[in-house]
């Protein structure tokens, strides 16, 4: 197993985990009223579809065609990316803020932060992925 895929195997199981964590808050908020705060949601479905969408993309590195350190590049702007947006969607939680678009809140910063990493790891995924699976023989 390469470098990139330890890198978003130990993020995907850790996401996993985070997510699951904030289970408990979740139920407790939906145990007392019929909703619950919007940015809890947000940051326990985002922990958990990320754990899931890490573990495959750990599988689809394994086709990569670009060298060893891009691939690294690629997992780490990826996870830093998504741990700033569990972390936004957590603290707008904890703050209690409404609208972060409108609060500017440090959620919004984070989530704000998360974009041109997001961006440019995935684009260096796909790129990899495609060319390699594309590349490869049967």
């Amino acid at each position: 197993m390469s470098t990139a895929q330890q890198i978003l195997v130990v993020y995907a199981a850790v996401s996993v985990v985070f997510g699951m964590s904030l289970g408990v808050p979740l139920t407790r908020a939906r145990m007392a009223s019929a909703t619950a705060p919007h940015h809890l949601v947000v940051a326990h479905l985002s922990a958990l579809i990320q754990g899931a969408l890490y573990f495959g993309a750990a599988f689809g590195l394994g086709l990569s065609a670009l060298t060893p350190w891009l691939d690294t590049t690629a997992a780490l702007l990826l996870v830093s990316a998504s741990a700033l947006f569990v972390a936004g969607a957590t603290a707008n939680w904890r703050q209690g803020i409404g609208d972060h678009f409108a609060a500017r809140s440090l959620g919004f910063r984070l989530l704000a932060a998360s974009g041109a990493p997001h961006l440019v790891g995935a684009l260096l995924l796909v790129v990899g992925t495609v060319s390699g699976a594309l590349s490869a023989s049967p």
